[in-house]
């Protein structure tokens, strides 16, 4: 069943190389400038007033802007492991962006991971009185910079701004990516300078993932691409049996892992005569 997989992948993964060949990726360098003006934004800021910089009139105004159960919602959307679920639906179709989603999510888990560990910075709950906090779901403490589900967001819509045709849809990518980092700030887990550094790293990992799976097309064999899929299958057990420090919401996990799940079996079934 395996080669007859691999066989049904042929002509998918040959068309993937195609479009690469037929077509540069134009977004990449938006996605440096980006992360640049994204960077010295941080530096300004943090010139200005520190690391805490506009946390105190950022948390209350975004609080009064949407409920709190919205805010839950949007913040999911950068959970890593949604994320990776929500790769199942290019990995077939569109195998050229699942691999460059699979190298820009090492390099990005690198940068945030190794940063989180040798800053460990305190978080807002850990910092400030409880009085002028208003915390949506857990009350996080460690490990604030640079925000994690910023860095995923900004890799995951950073990949797709790449291969975006139509100015429109990067605009939408990036305004969505952008309200997701800041919900961080909503929820009062996370400072702007974690955001500004999370959607950072997270645009040069997709710049540098992109550009790296142009040339670098190990991830369009039929073996590796089919290896690469254990990638959001891990993550949908994990995806159930933890919130990860997250709200949690059972109700749009477990439909989403159902509907990926049927995704996956649909598009990697062997048809037989």
């Amino acid at each position: 069943m395996l080669t007859a997989m691999k066989r049904e992948l042929l002509p998918g993964l040959g068309l993937a190389h195609t479009r690469l060949d037929n077509r540069s990726v134009p977004g990449i360098d938006w996605l440096l400038a980006i992360a640049l003006s994204f960077a010295l934004t941080g530096v300004l800021l943090g010139t200005w007033d520190g690391y805490h910089a506009a946390f105190y009139p950022l948390h209350p105004v975004l609080g009064g802007l949407l409920p709190d159960f919205a805010w839950e919602v949007i913040t999911r959307f950068g959970d890593e492991r949604i994320l990776l679920v929500l790769t199942l639906l290019f990995a077939r179709r569109r195998p050229e962006i699942f691999w460059a989603m699979v190298l820009a999510a090492i390099l990005a888990a690198l940068y945030s991971r190794s940063l989180k560990h040798v800053v460990d910075a305190m978080r807002p709950p850990a910092v400030l009185p409880a009085e002028v906090l208003d915390i949506i779901g857990p009350r996080l403490r460690s490990h604030s910079f640079p925000s994690g589900h910023t860095t995923s967001i900004f890799v995951f819509a950073g990949v797709l701004f790449a291969f975006a045709r139509h100015a429109s849809h990067r605009i939408v990518l990036l305004a969505l990516a952008v309200l997701i980092g800041l919900s961080r700030v909503a929820l009062g887990v996370h400072w702007p300078q974690d955001i500004l550094a999370g959607a950072f790293g997270g645009l040069m990992a997709a710049a540098l993932g992109t550009w790296i799976s142009m040339y670098w097309r190990a991830g369009l064999k039929p073996g590796v691409h089919l290896s690469l899929l254990i990638l959001p299958i891990a993550a949908m057990p994990m995806l159930l049996l933890s919130d990860n420090g997250n709200p949690s919401m059972p109700w749009l996990t477990w439909p989403l892992v159902f509907a990926m799940s049927m995704q996956l079996m649909l598009d990697y079934r062997v048809y037989r005569r």
